[in-house]
């Protein structure tokens, strides 16, 4: 029986976010061990879970190796510190080691834009370090579509596999594939070979949802390429614009069964600068965005996202700009999704529901994410912060914000939490006892992972860039390691096929 090495690591790096992340950042609930590996992953859509499910049909045998992940999600936040990196590579290669006659080949998921103090590329040291310990043994590692490709990475794989969606609904396909890619290299019945091709492009988080504009017409029209022209896998990666390094740039990635795909690396990365200039979302001011909603409320509710302080693209979760807003204005129906403030959720539970008191909420973590704020509020719920993902991102996985409150300040009710996520749909408010119907505008922290559902029951959708240390406006980020000319930094920017 064909036997595969499968582990999951992955931490998408916000360079513009001060602090280091630890191991506790990378992985909340520690290491998810041999033993746990199945009731973890096994039948949902993670990454993991579509390895375990193309080996199980192909009567092939997994070896687990311990892994990192929150509920089969990745993490972001600020630079991996250097013990931390250090010590994760080296449990999963030591485990590999000790394992080593018991796989033929390894299956990951990786996300692909992580930096460590001393690395900017932190999934390419990984394989590295992998390659050493298994020799020439294939790899085949499915990526998030935000990693910066390294050519270490290409050098280092014999596939890789990005995930076509923003948001990030096929998490399960992409790893999918990589294993049965896996599956036919060890059995010879494919032999994958790679292209690779960086672009001189930066894409804004908001402007990168493939459920519209240049984004989903790329999307379309690499499927319908990898169809007609028989190959294993072709795959856009947008990149992560919130990694300042070497690295961070766009990238195609193409995988065929037999040569080296070439001509159409080349054909796929000239339909993506073609339009380049179409990558963009229109955002608002908290306070435009709140003007815009207002001529936009029909039947249901309709949500404001505040991309600008996303926790999944590493920023703090605990801005203040449209709460503050929201409040100064007093609209009756509204609510703030989850603000991340461990401190206001725990002087929560020091009261009991219906208790009136003065609380200060948010804005601990960096100034330009606006001051704290000193409110008379009301409690009107508490809650564990456990839920079950609804959303297509993640559906039926296990989630946790920790001790969390429902509170209401005059006509505007928010929701505090202890850990740090991102809203994927709106679970995080119906866990606090909110009834959805009751509101007319939401307000949340993401930037597109929220659309695959709140798409479906919103009556629009609202993009908020607040004061924060990424914002939608590119040109607005203090980068110093990004390959120049890029674009849209550089209007001039030229790509002739060859970059850098």
């Amino acid at each position: 029986m064909m036997r595969i090495a499968v582990f999951q690591f992955g931490y998408e790096t916000n360079t513009f976010i001060d602090g280091q992340a630890e191991f506790k950042d990378l992985g909340v609930g520690g290491w998810i061990t041999g033993d746990k590996f199945w009731e973890i992953f096994r039948g949902k859509r993670t990454g993991v879970s579509g390895i375990l499910a193309a080996l199980e049909e192909n009567d092939a045998q997994a070896v687990p190796i311990g892994s990192i992940s929150r509920a089969g999600a990745f993490n972001a936040g600020p630079t991996i510190s250097k013990d931390c990196i250090k010590d994760v590579v080296n449990h999963i290669c030591s485990e590999l080691r000790e394992k080593e006659n018991e796989y033929d080949g390894v299956c990951c998921a990786m996300h692909g834009a992580g930096v460590a103090e001393g690395c900017e590329d932190v999934d390419g040291f990984l394989l590295c370090r992998i390659r050493e310990v298994i020799g020439d043994k294939p790899i085949m590692a499915s990526l998030d579509i935000h990693a910066n490709i390294s050519p270490e990475m290409v050098r280092l794989t014999d596939g890789i596999f990005g995930i076509k969606t923003n948001p990030h609904v096929d998490f399960y396909d992409a790893s999918y594939r990589a294993a049965k890619t896996i599956i036919g290299k060890i059995s010879g019945t494919c032999c994958p070979k790679m292209a690779m091709r960086r672009l001189p492009l930066l894409i804004s988080s908001c402007g990168g949802s493939t459920m519209g504009g240049a984004a989903k017409e790329v999307k379309e029209h690499y499927a319908r390429y990898a169809e007609e022209h028989g190959l294993v896998d072709a795959s856009f990666f947008q990149g992560f614009f919130g990694t300042d390094s070497k690295y961070t740039s766009a990238a195609v990635v193409v995988v065929a069964d037999g040569y080296s795909p070439e001509k159409e690396a080349d054909e796929l990365a000239d339909f993506v600068w073609a339009r380049r200039e179409k990558f963009n979302s229109p955002v608002y001011s908290a306070e435009d965005a709140v003007n815009v909603v207002l001529s936009a409320l029909k039947d249901r509710y309709v949500v404001i996202n505040e991309g600008s302080d996303n926790p999944g693209a590493g920023c703090p979760g605990d801005g203040t700009h449209l709460l503050r807003e929201f409040i100064r204005r007093d609209i009756p129906g509204t609510i703030m999704g989850p603000v991340r403030d461990g401190a206001a959720a725990a002087e929560c539970y020091r009261h009991y529901v219906g208790d009136r008191f003065r609380l200060n909420v948010g804005g601990k973590t960096l100034p330009v994410y606006g001051e704290p704020l000193e409110l008379e509020v009301e409690l009107l719920a508490l809650s564990d912060g456990d839920f079950v993902c609804a959303s297509p991102v993640h559906k039926g996985a296990l989630m946790n914000y920790g001790p969390s409150a429902r509170l209401r300040c005059r006509n505007v009710e928010f929701i505090v939490v202890t850990n740090l996520m991102q809203v994927y749909d709106d679970r995080p408010f119906i866990m606090t006892g909110a009834n959805m119907a009751d509101y007319r505008i939401v307000g949340l922290k993401s930037t597109n992972h929220f659309r695959a559902y709140f798409s479906q029951t919103a009556d629009a959708l609202i993009g908020a860039d607040t004061p924060c240390t990424c914002p939608a406006d590119l040109h607005k980020i203090p980068y110093q390691k990004v390959i120049r000319p890029i674009y849209p930094l550089d209007a001039n920017t030229e790509y002739n096929g060859i970059w850098p």
